[in-house]
């Protein structure tokens, strides 16, 4: 029994149109459009759904706002799954099921999550072969261009919570999550257990993000590659639709990302070339400055600033770490970490 990841984001938002037109721009195709709202499907069989934020349907808000994503849905490997889930939440919150099988629950930072079977189509995206000096792989060949981005999967969701620690446990301990990385003071990443991605989840400390309680920050959509995010990035720029930060590569899972704010609360992401993580995997204990980024091309006043982080990556050795302590004491590394990720690296 498995979780595959995020099958559905639905957003609670004041402006339908304004929102359509958005994720239209992003890249995502309309399956549906209606009074309620509307419907974009992606490749891998997943979907994004807007709503007026004070349809009845929706569940109540979590935080400080009602816009931003109301509700997440995970997709369920088996009907097995999804009753293992019902008969464990339910022995300590409330659990419903809707006309089509799915489950709604909350999680223990309040955010409004639901479970239903989903039958997963993987995108299999077409090899583009790069030269390197001395090394040509693409011959009498131009590179694969893209026209406009289309991305295939949602790749991950990050919310802020005033108790990272508990939030990421409720989802360690209650629905059989895997940690992948902590990120000192900042955040813990988490990976469902039938997906191979670095991170499905992630949850920062909203003190981080100046703010009180849960809050909504972004959702991640998978494109293939490098082109094809600053495609859509060259078509977002073109709609009017800026990028505080530019392109960039996270050093503690390799993504290549591009953030654009939304309209519908927080921000969207395109994301490519994720670590690909299987059960031999060794979570790692991360400085925030050396783990946030390994490039960017539009550099915030505080980092030029500063000098260039200092390598601080430790493995973490432990099968069932303490994670406030990580989090919050993580300067402190014990005779169970080593500093072989620096080694292998290089």
């Amino acid at each position: 029994m498995a979780l595959l990841g995020v099958e559905s984001v639905v957003y609670g938002i004041e402006d339908i149109d304004l929102c359509t037109g958005f994720f239209e721009d992003f890249g995502l195709v309309a399956g549906c459009r209606d009074a309620r709202g509307t419907d974009f499907a992606l490749a891998e069989g997943s979907s994004v759904r807007l709503r007026r934020h004070d349809d009845p349907a929706l569940p109540a808000p979590y935080g400080e706002r009602h816009d931003g994503v109301r509700e997440l849905g995970w997709g369920a490997d088996s009907a097995a799954t999804v009753d293992a889930i019902e008969r464990e939440l339910a022995r300590d919150r409330a659990v419903t099921r809707d006309a089509d099988g799915a489950l709604h629950s909350r999680d223990d930072a309040g955010i409004p999550i639901a479970f239903r079977v989903w039958d997963r189509r993987p995108p299999v995206a077409e090899p583009v072969p790069e030269n390197a000096p001395g090394r040509p792989a693409r011959i009498d060949a131009h590179r694969k261009w893209y026209r406009r981005a289309r991305p295939a999967q949602i790749h991950h969701a990050v919310f802020g919570a005033a108790d990272p620690v508990k939030a990421a446990r409720f989802y360690i301990d209650r629905l059989g999550f895997l940690l992948s990385d902590v990120s000192k003071g900042l955040g813990i990443f988490l990976r469902c257990d039938g997906r191979p991605d670095h991170h499905n989840l992630f949850f920062l400390d909203s003190a981080r993000m100046k703010t009180r309680g849960t809050a909504f920050n972004h959702v991640s959509y998978g494109v293939e590659n490098i082109d094809e995010m600053m495609v859509g990035a060259g078509h977002m720029q073109r709609r009017g639709w800026s990028s505080h930060s530019g392109a960039g590569r996270h050093r503690i899972s390799s993504t290549l990302y591009y953030y654009v704010p939304c309209p519908a609360g927080g921000e969207v992401e395109y994301s490519a070339d994720c670590d690909h993580l299987t059960p031999a995997w060794k979570p790692r204990l991360w400085h925030p400055n050396f783990g946030s980024f390994s490039w960017m091309d539009r550099l915030p006043e505080n980092i030029r600033a500063s000098a260039e982080p200092e390598w601080d990556v430790h493995v973490i050795e432990e099968k069932n770490p303490d994670l406030a302590a990580l989090l919050h004491e993580g300067a402190a590394i014990g005779p169970a970490f080593s500093n072989a990720a620096r080694t292998a690296a290089e």
